[in-house]
């Protein structure tokens, strides 16, 4: 059973069409502090390229493990869970600056 000339064109439409490319996401947004989010990001237990355990980069961290935790990069800071979802160095564009 040959194929007719309309499903060779038809074929030959689909093998040309231009390809679809997928951009990647660059990540969920880390002002929206919520649980969901935090599991969203991508968690750390150490540095691949020293092989020492990260901890939380905050002075005032309030998670009782202080070391060998998970933590994520949010804008170049390491931090716990406990201090991302309180917020710590949260940006929030709505915010105004008061002059004291």
């Amino acid at each position: 059973m040959p194929l007719d000339p309309e499903k060779i064109k038809h074929l030959m439409a689909v093998k040309n069409r231009p390809k679809v490319r997928k951009t990647r996401r660059s990540g969920p947004d880390t002002n929206i502090r919520t649980v969901a989010t935090w599991f969203a990001l991508q968690h750390r237990f150490m540095d691949n390229d020293t092989g020492e355990m990260l901890k939380c980069e905050n002075t005032n961290c309030q998670d009782p493990r202080q070391k060998g935790i998970m933590v994520v990069e949010v804008n170049g800071t390491f931090m716990c869970r406990y201090c991302f979802l309180d917020g710590w160095k949260a940006d929030n564009p709505e915010q105004v600056a008061i002059d004291a």
